[in-house]
């Protein structure tokens, strides 16, 4: 009758004393690990260049939406330009380092010194292109809302991922009301 006993604290004083792991349960375990975050990373890389292009998008959009509500509200042109220093706007419609929203109050759409930055929007290089079309470079709101004048064209913004395959596209029109297109992918249009 002891011997089922004598067993039972065998057993127990060997789980006491074994309190590690091996070096093959440790090899497989982290070759395990290897394997799961090579198949993640590429993965994990193609959702950052989306969560960019989103945010960039969401950055110009509300630039465009403050430069008509003000316009509408103090009753002034706004402009929204493309700028490399965050001091002045820059010509070429090339928008990556950022923009700038200002009061355009002498109605000459260049940004002076008198007139007030009411934004100023700076970004790194992160991979994300932004092309203006070469109709209008900027976007100019007047105080009723309408970015265009009369026969203007439209102002279009390709986001474009690091290679310049087009993801979307805003395009802003004569009335003022900006709208989102999806990208093809295919053509690189912001080379």
């Amino acid at each position: 009758m002891r011997l089922p006993f004598l067993r039972l604290a065998r057993i127990r004083a060997l789980h006491r004393q074994q309190r590690g792991l091996t070096l093959l349960e440790l090899v497989m375990g982290l070759a395990v690990v290897a394997v799961l975050f090579g198949i993640a990373l590429p993965e994990f890389g193609a959702l950052l260049q989306r969560q960019r292009l989103v945010a960039a998008q969401h950055a110009l959009s509300g630039s465009f939406h403050l430069a008509r509500t003000h316009a509408i509200t103090q009753r002034v042109n706004t402009a929204v330009c493309p700028s490399h220093d965050g001091q002045r706007c820059a010509s070429g419609g090339v928008w990556d380092a950022g923009w700038l929203v200002y009061a355009d109050r002498n109605r000459n759409g260049q940004l002076d010194a008198d007139e007030p930055v009411l934004q100023v929007q700076q970004r790194k290089t992160d991979g994300v292109r932004l092309r203006s079309s070469a109709a209008r470079p900027q976007a100019v709101f007047r105080p009723q809302g309408s970015s265009g004048g009369s026969g203007g064209s439209n102002l279009s913004l390709n986001l474009c991922d690091a290679r310049g395959e087009l993801h979307q596209r805003l395009v802003l029109n004569n009335s003022g009301r900006l709208r989102r297109e999806a990208g093809s992918g295919r053509p690189p249009v912001c080379a």
